[in-house]
């Protein structure tokens, strides 16, 4: 008999089971009533998750193509951005922008850092004539486990007076880390179902303001599918206008009520403690983390492989013999890393799990360290706390 499957890459995670056992539900009439006060029941508590009264739209859909939603829906051809280059997610929203003839201004750092405020800064300081029509950020990139400043950077944008919109990739943070759309002053919120909302992936989430809507009456971009003046018609009957993927919605209900029933705040403080207790381990263990700790990630985090040790070694014994499933490096950090996903649905006698798994791959592979030594900074971590 195998242990209990840990999935511990940067998503899709861990479901928790009362969220399993709604997904499991015999569907039932997407048109009829019943569906209709759940999708209510979700609009309103996805505002809460995301800190807003803005209008929050759905998408049958992964989080690749919300990103691409909010390309068509706002701008035009030829229109200014900024884009991020600082990991493979970040690289994509550069990718679907340049698809749709969108001119990009890349900001491109060695994979491992973070775009901060005084970079956009620079950019739209130079920017005299207000051509930049959008700023797309990742709050949290999973490649390599970092976290942008968001609030810091739209403070730069308001400072200077820039009628840029401000577009953030929450794929991997809403529900997860500190994120307050309306205080913050972000025009556009993306996110998705498999990471934070503890669902399986086919689920895309936006929030957008007053300023967004205005953007989205002058661009020019063709769309259909991901109309959001369509989706927003339907959605204030509360129907979609396509077949909606009604378990998943059924999930999301539910894990939006755990969400909320911890508090968003003890939400956060837990993602920030796992996070903690899993660098104070890597150290422990003798292995280097990619990112410094001031920017590293509370979802996940990225470790630099040893030399001796392969990742396809590591990840086998850990599959094979602990039944824990960890994240390789992508793109140029293929092989050079390991990254452990620590979000959604997780605790801190997880942690202590997946540490002393990782620790029992280590020694068997002939990593030397003094066994047990992560564990116990996990447990001491905890113990801080609790």
């Amino acid at each position: 008999m195998k242990p209990r499957p840990y999935l511990q890459i940067p998503g899709p995670t861990n479901i928790p089971e009362t969220v399993l056992s709604e997904l499991s539900k015999p569907p039932i009439n997407h048109r009829g009533k019943e569906f209709e006060d759940i999708v209510e029941k979700c609009l309103n508590d996805l505002k809460e998750v995301f800190k807003t009264r803005n209008d929050v739209l759905l998408f049958p859909s992964s989080g690749s193509g919300v990103l691409e939603s909010a390309v068509v829906n706002l701008f035009s051809p030829d229109d200014k951005v900024i884009t991020s280059c600082i990991g493979v997610f970040s690289e994509r929203m550069n990718t679907i922008c340049e698809k749709f003839g969108l001119k990009t201004i890349k900001i491109k750092k060695v994979w491992g850092e973070a775009i901060t405020p005084d970079d956009i800064e620079k950019i739209l300081l130079e920017d005299v004539d207000k051509e930049i029509k959008g700023v797309f950020i990742p709050h949290n990139e999973t490649t390599t486990g970092v976290t942008c400043d968001i609030d810091g950077i739209s403070k730069v944008i308001k400072k200077l007076f820039h009628p840029a919109l401000l577009i953030v990739d929450a794929i991997s943070s809403l529900g997860c880390l500190p994120l307050e759309t309306d205080m913050w002053d972000i025009d556009v919120v993306i996110s998705a179902s498999q990471k934070g909302l503890m669902l399986p992936p086919g689920l895309g989430v936006v929030s957008l303001n007053d300023k967004a809507w205005a953007m989205y009456e002058i661009s020019t971009l063709s769309k259909w599918y991901w109309d959001y003046k369509m989706v927003k018609e339907k959605l204030l009957s509360f129907q979609m206008p396509y077949t909606p993927p009604t378990n998943l919605l059924f999930g999301l209900k539910e894990s939006l009520s755990l969400l909320l029933e911890e508090e968003l705040e003890n939400v956060w403080n837990r993602h920030r403690l796992m996070a903690s207790s899993v660098r104070a381990a890597i150290k422990a263990l003798g292995l280097e983390l990619l990112a410094n700790e001031d920017i590293s990630s509370d979802t996940v985090t990225a470790v630099l492989l040893p030399e001796s040790i392969s990742y396809s070694r590591l990840s086998s014994v850990l599959k094979e013999q602990y039944n824990i499933t960890i994240g390789g490096g992508l793109s140029n950090l293929q092989g050079k890393i390991f990254r452990i996903g620590h979000m959604g649905s997780i605790h801190h006698l997880d942690i202590c799990a997946i540490i002393s798994g990782l620790e029992m791959a280590l020694y068997e592979l002939g990593h030397e360290f003094e066994l047990g030594a992560g564990v116990r900074e996990v447990q001491k971590t905890f113990l801080k706390i609790y």
